[in-house]
């Protein structure tokens, strides 16, 4: 799907010479002029609440929605509400405003029956964030082997397919510093293959670790169409996976210091969500379990006062 363009109405200009000479114009009363421009704006604003929440443009390869931009766009600064902050103290925290995971409808497993689950949304030593100084890992891992269809686990538009996809991850600032480190070090291959996809209800869906992806940025796609191939791209030790669910208006979450200080990761990014809470087991196309390795009891969660 390319960008949406809308056509302008052209306004009709007077014309102020005639075939037989210059032409004089009526004269308008100031009360009629303030009328005038009352009306314009009141269609104004009738015309932007028909586009309604729904309306995505991809201006200049970059995404946003109702002219507010999402990625690179806003993480460079800049003024306005859309500027992120970009010092280490935490960012102010959003006002909200999307459903709690529990109310969302119409997500689909991203593999069907025959993958396995390798790994939940747990605690782990080497995860990219943490909780109070806990570290867990932030999704869902399955696998059905090399190669294997990856699929939409909701509808939406496609943000970003490649290597390049941290802007859209939900990061509290720029990630210059961050690409800088591995273009200097020409590690960029080293990062894996993701697609990033707005489920255009206030999350985003991150499917990472592709062989490859089957989608390109503007799509629109439903919730299971193919966008990729299963494989073992960046820090993987084999095929699989790893699905993430981001609340891009919930609380910051902190990443991992390690990772802030060695790799200039920004240090908050938004929440992620168990993908268990808008996902069932006993779905008849889930996963199946392999044994020993279960779902959490007490899963990573944030509570408010664990806030940033």
């Amino acid at each position: 799907m390319g960008p949406r363009t809308t056509r302008r109405s052209r306004q009709a200009v007077p014309r102020r010479t005639t075939a037989s000479g210059p032409r004089t114009l009526p004269r308008i009363s100031p009360q009629a002029a303030v009328l005038g421009t009352l009306v314009l704006a009141a269609a104004g604003l009738l015309l932007a609440a028909a586009s309604g929440p729904g309306t995505v443009e991809l201006d200049g390869g970059r995404y946003a929605r109702n002219g507010v931009p999402i990625g690179d766009q806003a993480l460079r600064g800049g003024t306005g509400p859309t500027a992120l902050r970009t010092s280490s103290a935490t960012p102010e925290a959003s006002a909200g405003g999307t459903l709690d995971p529990e109310e969302l409808t119409g997500y689909r497993w991203p593999q069907r029956r025959g993958a396995r689950i390798t790994s939940f949304f747990d605690w782990r030593d080497e995860g990219f964030l943490a909780i109070e100084g806990r570290r867990f890992h932030e999704g869902l891992d399955m696998t059905t082997g090399c190669g294997s269809e990856v699929f939409a686990a909701h509808s939406g538009v496609v943000l970003h397919a490649g290597r390049r996809f941290a802007p859209f991850m939900g990061f509290s600032g720029p990630l210059d510093r961050f690409y800088a480190r591995l273009e200097r070090r020409e590690m960029m291959g080293a990062l894996p293959i993701v697609v990033v996809i707005d489920d255009e209800n206030g999350y985003h869906s991150a499917y990472v670790h592709l062989s490859e992806a089957k989608v390109e940025r503007g799509d629109r796609v439903r919730a299971g169409d193919v966008i990729g191939l299963e494989g073992d791209t960046g820090n993987s030790t084999g095929c699989h996976v790893h699905y993430e669910l981001i609340r891009m208006d919930g609380p910051w979450m902190t990443v991992t210091k390690e990772l802030v200080r060695d790799a200039f990761y920004p240090p908050f990014v938004r929440e992620r969500i168990d993908p268990l809470r808008v996902l069932s087991l006993k779905d008849r196309n889930a996963p199946a379990l392999i044994p020993g390795v279960d779902p959490p009891k007490n899963p990573p969660r944030l509570r408010r006062s664990a806030q940033p």
